[in-house]
């Protein structure tokens, strides 16, 4: 009675063991994982307060264009009076030049100023330069958006691909593990060589060792592919989608299609024809360096002195101006025109770099066209073989159960059928991945 007693909470205890691991699992579906990266990725997160710090540079940049006020005020103890110089008839004696001790031992004295930019040609330049930086922000935010995209999706695929290559694994280890037991008792009986037992001990094993490599694998690839969707549960991912073409997977792009397409939508092209445009924007801001500046200013001022403290009996004199002032750049040591130069040479650097990007661009299209394309073919050549294979076992199984052949050619053909299939799997991942690929390539995939 007492035994019975203390199972009771070990099996209560075991009952919900078994249900928390199951909780470590979670099921994540392609859509979901790519949803979850918007969200949750560090690296995009990153970017995204880059685009919005840039919003702020480009305010800034406006605000040069924007009134300047400010007031100030201010209080001064003289322990000296001020003193002036006045020619000396003006003072009442015969010294050509005469100090003569002025003010109040008190000073009290407060302005308001205003400055508002009527002409500053430059920094209205420099506020479309920002907002093209702002611009070029927001397509490396797309850009890394479409690198993230596919970085997920071929850490998804290698998921799904390793899973289903341990689901065959496994069954096959099944089989062979029913092939060894066989061959131990005819080998028992007399009827099946040693060497016979032997290798179906060494298939087995090596077909653990690799159950075991590739559990591992997934266990590293569930780490990266949490690490990039922004996931920091501790479970297990299992991949819900399957390894299927899909029928649009099946139709090839030209080459002519594809670089036309690249043309209008890849990031990398939009963010360097940006940077070109940036650059461009930079010189003339240096060139506008040289022009003149024009500025509305104008000051409010209350000012007062005495030698005490008695604010009530203060006399507090107003003084006020508006005024134009222009300001003309003549010499600053050749600045401006180091400026220029070098923004010259960084556009000429930009253009260069745009036509690198585009062949670079038509050797990946044409790379990844050639590649898919023999994908698809590697695809109807292993589906075939599957199919050879999965006819070839089940003949050699009907003839082993009729004892017309051995257990050596069972396992031969259950071998064959296992690569086969492990070979179509790999054929269906690589023509996905490919797919993928060429989807970044042509500037279409977005998280």
């Amino acid at each position: 009675m007492k035994r019975k007693i203390l199972n009771i909470p070990l099996a209560l205890l075991l009952l919900f063991s078994g249900k928390a691991l199951h909780a470590q699992e979670r099921e994540l579906s392609l859509a979901e994982a790519l949803a979850m990266a918007a969200k949750g990725n560090k690296e995009l997160q990153i970017q995204t307060l880059e685009e919005i710090r840039y919003k702020e540079i480009t305010r800034e940049t406006k605000s040069r264009l924007l009134p300047g006020i400010s007031a100030t005020a201010g209080y001064s103890r003289y322990f000296d009076r001020q003193v002036i110089f006045l020619p000396g008839t003006f003072a009442g004696t015969t010294n050509p030049v005469q100090d003569v001790a002025v003010g109040g031992k008190n000073a009290f004295n407060g302005f308001l100023s205003l400055n508002q930019p009527v002409f500053m040609e430059n920094a209205r330049r420099q506020k479309q330069a920002a907002e093209l930086n702002e611009k070029i922000q927001k397509e490396k935010t797309t850009d890394l958006e479409s690198r993230l995209a596919f970085q997920i999706s071929a850490s998804y695929f290698d998921l799904l691909l390793m899973n289903s290559q341990l689901s065959l694994q496994q069954q096959s280890l099944s089989r062979n593990n029913r092939a060894l037991v066989d061959t131990r008792a005819l080998f028992a009986q007399g009827r099946s060589l040693k060497v016979d037992t032997l290798r179906s001990y060494i298939a087995v094993e090596n077909l653990r060792s690799s159950i075991s490599y590739l559990r591992n694998n997934i266990e590293v690839s569930g780490i990266q592919l949490k690490r990039l969707i922004g996931l920091n549960e501790a479970v297990e991912i299992k991949p819900t989608d399957s390894l299927n073409v899909e029928q649009d997977q099946a139709e090839f792009y030209t080459l002519d299609q594809a670089l036309k397409t690249a043309e209008l939508n890849r990031h990398d092209i939009r963010l360097q024809k940006l940077s070109i445009e940036q650059q461009e924007k930079q010189l003339s801001v240096s060139k506008a360096e040289r022009l003149p500046q024009a500025s509305i200013i104008g000051q409010y001022q209350l000012q007062s002195q005495a030698d005490n403290l008695s604010l009530g009996s203060y006399t507090v004199p107003r003084t006020s101006f508006l005024g134009f002032q222009v300001t003309v750049p003549i010499f600053n040591g050749n600045r401006t025109n180091a400026q220029i130069n070098q923004a010259r040479i960084k556009v000429r650097q930009e253009n260069i770099r745009l036509n690198d990007v585009k062949e670079e661009m038509n050797a990946e299209l044409a790379a990844i066209i050639s590649r898919w394309k023999e994908a698809n073919a590697q695809l109807h050549i292993q589906k075939t073989t599957v199919d050879a294979a999965e006819l070839n076992y089940t003949m050699m199984n009907d003839r082993y159960q009729n004892g017309l052949s051995s257990r050596l050619e069972l396992t031969d053909a259950e071998l064959a059928l296992t690569q086969g299939k492990i070979n179509y799997l790999q054929s269906v991942y690589h023509l996905k991945v490919l797919y993928v690929e060429l989807q970044r390539s042509l500037g279409l995939l977005k998280l």
